[in-house]
């Protein structure tokens, strides 16, 4: 499907690298309840996190659902 632009949520991505919130909270050296507020979209992510989130789950920007 050209032209079709497909966005994940944090969960999805976490779950398809088959991650706990505590590893991913590691992994991007922030605390597990700041990136439970992001799944959560309880909490603003700041544009250089974004960055991190995308490259560590290996998408694009676009990619990400931030919106529950």
């Amino acid at each position: 499907m050209d032209g079709v632009n497909y966005r994940f949520s944090l969960k999805e991505l976490r779950a398809r690298k088959n991650k706990t919130q505590q590893q991913v909270a590691e992994d991007l050296g922030i605390s597990v309840q700041t990136y439970n507020a992001w799944e959560k979209d309880i909490s603003n992510v700041a544009i250089s996190k974004v960055m991190a989130l995308a490259k560590y789950f290996g998408v694009k920007i676009d990619e990400i659902k931030f919106v529950a």
